[in-house]
């Protein structure tokens, strides 16, 4: 029985014991947790304030490092050194160590031509350019100088000028002086001539007014003479108006016969040519015979059946175009051809001038214009040497041309040269102005050759 009570008690004094050791490990453990989670809490306070200032990843970065060094070179913080660094770098860029990144990056917003370039680099553009303004200050200041002293040189000059310039005039004024005593000697001895002219010009008035009165008397005597040869005139050309509608005889209106005709390609072929002057486009009337031309009472001929158009020349026969028929009375040969202002004994004459081409060379020149008139002589006109009354022709080539006007120092034979040529031109241009005002025919080379009857291709061929 006592020894159930002693184990008993044995057991329940061990259960004590361990209910207050468990009681002691919780309450233990419970205050080491708590102190756990506030130093934990305070750890992680203190990484976070850490972080703000540098990061974990930053921490290990080399430049941080080099920044690390060389703050603790220097015995202070990173944050410290980076403090003072930056105020240092803001005293010397603005002057003032309180300014931030925020206000420097303000200020410089403001200065134009900052908002992208480096700060470094800007200031060495801007001593680059100072040296380039000093530099050209200097040249201008020294261009200045020089101009200064050539304006100096130049009122010398002119200085020098003028009193040269008042000598001379002094000198003329002497002159002048002399001249006007010698003036005033000739003026008198001239009023005296005058009053002797003028009484001689009286006396000339009074001997021309008789003179005009003794001819006016003629001159009348010789209106009434006058008017009776102009009737004389009158009836004259009245008998010779009278003998003119009378006509030549119908052979003598015939110029050529027709020698073949083509009907189907619509030409006829005539039996004169280049030799009796026959050029390209004249146009003939065709008649049965001789008689068929014989003028009306009025003067006038009557209409051919057909008329015809040189569309070719040959030397002794052409070649026609037949530009109308009457039908039912075709051309055939032996017909007559007629023109009433065409005439082959009539030698025409042409004025020549201009620079021309006559071997088709292609630059035309004043020593061709020979050949030209040999063309002309050899087809039958006649040369003349200046636009008269009975020229029919003004055959131009081209223009001559004029060099530049030589300058003052120019040699003689240059300046000779140029006034021959001004001649030259001046010549080409009066006789165009001259044939436009007298309405003479102005041709050109090719004008020239249609007339003729020879075109480039055939001067060769008469």
């Amino acid at each position: 029985m006592a020894g159930r009570t002693s184990t008993s008690f044995g057991v329940a004094a061990t259960i004590v014991i361990l209910g207050i050791v468990s009681l002691t490990f919780f309450v233990l453990t419970a205050v080491f947790f708590n102190k756990f989670y506030d130093a934990k809490r305070s750890v992680d306070q203190l990484q976070s304030d850490q972080n703000k200032i540098v990061s974990a990843a930053e921490r290990n970065r080399d430049d941080v490092l080099t920044l690390v060094k060389d703050a603790e070179r220097e015995k202070k913080s990173l944050v410290a050194y980076l403090v003072d660094s930056q105020s240092t770098v803001m005293e010397k860029v603005t002057g003032s160590k309180r300014d931030t990144l925020t206000e420097l990056t303000k200020k410089l917003a403001a200065v134009k031509g900052t908002d992208s370039a480096p700060l470094l680099t800007l200031v060495q553009d801007r001593d680059s350019r100072i040296a380039t303004l000093d530099d050209n200050l200097k040249v201008a200041e020294s261009a200045r100088q020089q101009a200064q002293a050539d304006q100096l040189n130049e009122v010398a000059r002119v200085k020098g000028l003028l009193e040269s310039h008042q000598k001379t005039v002094d000198a003329l004024g002497a002159e002048v002086g002399t001249y006007k005593t010698e003036v005033d000697k000739y003026r008198a001895g001239a009023d005296g001539y005058k009053a002797s002219v003028d009484a001689q010009a009286e006396r000339e008035r009074s001997d021309a007014a008789d003179t005009k009165q003794r001819l006016e008397g003629q001159l009348a005597k010789v209106s009434d003479e006058k008017l009776v040869l102009e009737g004389q005139l009158a009836a004259l050309r009245g008998v010779k108006s009278v003998e003119a509608f009378r006509g030549r005889p119908e052979q003598a209106n015939v110029d050529a016969e027709v020698i073949a005709v083509n009907g189907g390609e619509r030409q006829a072929t005539i039996g004169i040519g280049s030799n009796q002057k026959v050029v390209l486009g004249m146009t003939f009337a065709v008649y049965g015979d001789a008689n068929s031309i014989k003028p009306a009472a009025d003067g006038k001929y009557p209409a051919g059946k057909a008329t015809l158009e040189v569309i070719s020349v040959e030397p002794s026969t052409s070649t026609a175009r037949i530009t109308s028929e009457v039908r039912g009375n075709p051309i055939v040969r032996g017909d007559v051809i007629a023109n009433a202002v065409y005439d082959p004994n009539k030698q025409y004459k042409f004025v020549v001038f201009g620079n021309f081409d006559v071997d088709r060379d292609g630059v035309p020149t004043p020593l061709e214009r020979s050949d030209m008139e040999a063309l002309i002589i050899t087809w039958g006109g006649k040369l003349e040497a200046d636009l008269s009354g009975d020229a029919d022709f003004v055959v131009l080539g081209q223009r001559p041309l004029l060099p530049p006007r030589p300058s003052q120092d120019a040699p003689f034979e240059v300046v000779q040269e140029f006034i021959r040529r001004q001649r030259e031109v001046d010549r080409y241009d009066g006789l165009q102005k001259q044939a436009e005002s007298t309405s003479v025919p102005v041709l050109n080379e090719n004008r020239l050759y249609t007339l003729i009857g020879k075109t480039p291709a055939r001067l060769g061929r008469r």
